[in-house]
């Protein structure tokens, strides 16, 4: 992607090296993915602005850009940075946004080579010393979580200060220099969750009355080692938040009537210390939302699970679980490690107490040809569940699969989101009827969700199918249709939410 300067070059020639009084001293810009019911600001920059805005030194304007809204347009992003021309310029680098933002920067080094430019986010804590060549012209990277090291960074250096080596190593801040001299190896974590602020309490995320959905956590980082996945960092542990933060929290959202709460946490299921708490603060305030869970299924065969499990049916909730593969080979290879004895144990269970829940499937993994995922698809529909998500395997920094992309002969699309395009074991037309399928089982599952009704999953097309397909003049081909019925249990066959095979 190439940028031009149709949007500031009026701005930027009668701008002054002099700072107006009345612009911000740090314009902190997030390049978002947002989903309809999201809040106007992510919970994650929301965390990093309630810790700033109580710890701050300099003036400072949070803005947020979705990318995948229709009118989005970089220049816009551009247009705010020459009209603020900021002494700092903070952006965080995610998988979604890694068309735009090495651009972003190259343009405003050009127009504003005086901005100190800092990056975060986790195309940069699972970076390396590659940081440099993606990121031309950042001057301070910041791997791992941000609120506190991004704080002080901004603090010392409003101050004219340059940060010394051993603040930036307690930090894990790399500059450009340090990169090349081979230094890039620490993460910083906040171990002590009770320094932070909370952005609902601080109304940094603002809240309506009668709110239709909110995000929440309740703890970070995962103890589990997916090879896929970049909830786990090495030599940190899972930590909570405390729980006086988190039952204000439930507190303001009994009082603000949110509808949904969809919790964040990688395994909420985890300490039955924590999460058991949560659960009881929840019927004892005696919350009306609906609230999304994920969990892990074998953790629903411990001693804990059947009181989970009759809260769950006690409350609105709806328990998602990222199963990923029904395969010993593949569930090794992902270093996941499912116990599947256990799993279809915890399935019974759910059903037995009558709890809705979702199950999640992965196409693309390591030694998973076409037919083994066919294989896992229907292990998944013999499970029953009230829906089925199907996604595209992401190739994502840091992970060991992305660290073996090249043995596994991954090809994946740098452009939208890292998603894998064919491996040594799925070829391309394989992959591309997966994804016109998933999108198809995606929206019906969603669909099921929205309106509480059931589902029907669609048979698979068999490979040599998917092959003949592909030969037709127009690939792909065939309808899909998605209907929708009345309420679960209401005028049954017009309560099912079917998804037309793709064919």
């Amino acid at each position: 992607m190439s940028i031009t300067t149709k949007c500031a070059t009026t701005a930027h020639s009668s701008r002054s090296s002099i700072y107006s009084p009345n612009q911000s001293d740090l314009l902190f810009i997030s390049l978002e993915w947002s989903r309809p019911k999201d809040l106007r600001i992510p919970l994650g920059m929301a965390s990093i602005e309630a810790y700033f805005r109580k710890n701050q030194t300099v003036k400072a304007e949070f803005q947020t850009f979705n990318l995948n809204t229709p009118d989005f347009d970089v220049h816009d992003v551009l247009r705010v940075i020459d009209e603020t021309q900021p002494r700092f310029l903070a952006l965080g680098a995610y998988i979604w946004n890694e068309k735009y933002t090495p651009d972003v920067i190259r343009w405003t080094k050009v127009h504003h080579p005086e901005v100190t430019i800092i990056m975060g986010g986790p195309q940069v804590t699972y970076g390396d010393h590659n940081l440099v060549r993606e990121y031309p012209g950042v001057d301070y990277f910041i791997r791992g979580e941000g609120e506190v090291p991004f704080t002080e960074l901004i603090n010392t250096l409003s101050r004219y200060e340059t940060p010394n080596e051993a603040f930036l190593d307690r930090h894990a801040i790399y500059t450009p220099e340090t990169i090349r001299n081979g230094e890039c190896n620490r993460i910083f974590t906040v171990d002590d969750l009770d320094q932070l602020e909370s952005p609902y309490l601080n109304h940094i995320l603002p809240v309506g009355q009668n709110q239709e959905f909110v995000r929440w956590e309740t703890l970070r980082r995962c103890p589990y080692r997916c090879s896929f996945c970049q909830y786990h960092l090495a030599g940190h542990k899972m930590v909570e938040i405390n729980h006086g933060r988190l039952f204000r929290e439930l507190e303001y959202f009994k009082k603000k009537g949110v509808r949904e709460i969809n919790v964040l946490d990688p395994i909420f299921n985890l300490s039955p210390s924590h999460y058991l708490e949560v659960c009881r603060k929840i019927n004892v305030l005696g919350l009306q939302s609906r609230f999304y869970f994920q969990c892990r299924l074998e953790l629903l065969c411990r001693k804990d699970g059947k009181q989970f499990l009759e809260f769950c049916r006690d409350h609105d909730v709806w328990l998602e679980f990222g199963v990923q593969t029904f395969r010993e080979e593949e569930s090794r290879t992902i270093e996941r490690r499912n116990n599947y004895p256990k799993i279809n144990k915890a399935i019974e269970s759910l059903h037995r107490f009558d709890v809705p829940f979702d199950l999640h499937l992965i196409f693309g993994l390591p030694f998973q040809s076409f037919d083994d995922f066919r294989s896992n698809y229907d292990k998944a529909r013999e499970a029953q569940p009230n829906g089925l998500y199907v996604f595209p395997l992401n190739v994502l920094k840091g992970t060991t699969l992305y660290h073996k992309r090249d043995e596994w002969e991954y090809t994946f699309d740098t452009e939208d989101n890292n998603i894998f395009l064919k491996s040594k074991w799925m070829v391309e037309r394989e992959v591309e009827y997966l994804k016109k399928v998933a999108e198809d089982i995606n929206q019906g599952s969603k669909c099921a969700r929205d309106n509480d009704s059931l589902i029907q999953l669609p048979d698979l097309c068999k490979k040599k199918e998917v092959i003949n397909m592909t030969r037709r003049k127009h690939g792909g081909g065939g309808k899909s249709t998605t209907q929708s019925g009345g309420k679960k249990g209401i005028n049954p066959p017009e309560s099912i939410v079917t998804i037309g095979q793709i064919s």
